[in-house]
């Protein structure tokens, strides 16, 4: 796609969202042919949808979609006109999977038991399975298991219950489709495209955030000035800005180096530019910041949630910087 056509498909895209409500986004968006150009032209479907859920908070999240996407399998279907698969991500705060198998193949089928854990994306579409990487012994699986939720226990995850983040756990039957490599493969691939639509949703809603309180203090005064003309609300301010100008371009970035590197640092500069700007704006914002009339708590409430999902920014970095000393850190775009 071009510009002008990226613009075209972003305005279109936007009407179509606004107008659907944050309970109907599944459908809406599937109707609108988002899918297809995920398949297309996954750069430009991410990074557009992705902005749009942080500007707009719908009650889902399209990063299954984009992860299950991201491992050419069809069969693991995620349109609104049948029932979905669904990813059981690691437990909120980590990287680490959660699921481990109880009982491994007994035949060749693959047939086994997993002891589910973790977070799933919950949504209006009906759900046919859920696919969980899980741990047998040291060594990674991935594994399909029919969805009957009485066999689980589902319940809100985060602090934001609307979010459709939905944690889970339960002792199931299930089939191994994936071990060894071909697994590690899978599960890596998936990650770095999570990592890529989490970087834009969060770089979104840090920067609605940052313009809220941008007008809040360019429209109140204190002592007869302005409050964005104190140094010390200037120097906040700029903070945030400086880790939204490296978050932006770490999310571009993580296309042009396909690793899974580029990836998780695009996930930890989102994560760091959400801090900041929570942390900033909240104080900025006064007791603004500290009510329910506000639409600040509002992002902040989703934000919580997205930078903890496949592991914190402090996590991530401490995994970055595994890499770095053991010699091991590709060569990144540079930003």
């Amino acid at each position: 796609m071009d510009t002008d056509e990226k613009d075209l498909f972003r305005t279109s895209l936007e009407k179509v969202a606004a107008s659907a409500g944050p309970d109907a986004w599944p459908a809406a968006v599937a109707d609108f042919g988002w899918h297809e150009l995920l398949e297309e032209d996954a750069e430009t479907a991410v990074s557009i949808l992705s902005d749009l859920q942080g500007r707009f908070l719908p009650h889902t999240s399209f990063v299954d979609d984009v992860a299950l996407a991201a491992t050419s399998r069809t069969d693991w279907n995620r349109h609104p006109e049948a029932p979905v698969t669904r990813t059981v991500f690691p437990g909120l705060g980590t990287a680490r999977v959660g699921s481990i198998l109880t009982g491994g193949p007994a035949t060749d089928s693959g047939d086994c038991t997993v002891a589910v854990a973790g977070v799933v994306s919950m949504d209006p579409r009906a759900t046919s399975s859920l696919l969980v990487p899980a741990l047998d012994g040291s060594a990674l699986a991935i594994v399909t298991v029919p969805f009957h939720d009485e066999d689980l226990t589902l319940e809100p995850a985060g602090i934001e219950p609307e979010s459709g983040w939905t944690r889970v756990a339960g002792t199931v039957a299930g089939k191994i489709v994936a071990t060894g490599a071909e697994a590690a493969d899978l599960w890596q691939a998936m990650r770095g495209a999570a990592y890529r639509a989490l970087a834009y949703e969060l770089n979104s809603i840090g920067r609605e955030m940052l313009a809220a309180t941008v007008e809040h203090v360019s429209s109140r005064k204190q002592f007869g000035r302005e409050l964005g003309s104190f140094q010390a609300v200037k120097h906040a301010l700029a903070d945030t800005r400086v880790w939204q100008e490296c978050a932006e371009l770490a999310a571009d970035a993580a296309w042009e180096s396909a690793t899974p590197q580029a990836a998780i640092l695009a996930k930890t500069l989102s994560g760091r530019f959400f801090r900041s700007a929570a942390e900033n704006c909240q104080q900025l914002l006064g007791g603004m910041g500290f009510t329910w009339e506000h639409s600040f708590h509002r992002y902040l409430r989703r934000g919580l949630i997205l930078e903890q999902l496949l592991g914190t920014s402090a996590e991530l970095r401490a995994e970055l910087g595994a890499t770095v000393k053991s010699g091991d850190m590709p060569v990144l775009a540079p930003l």
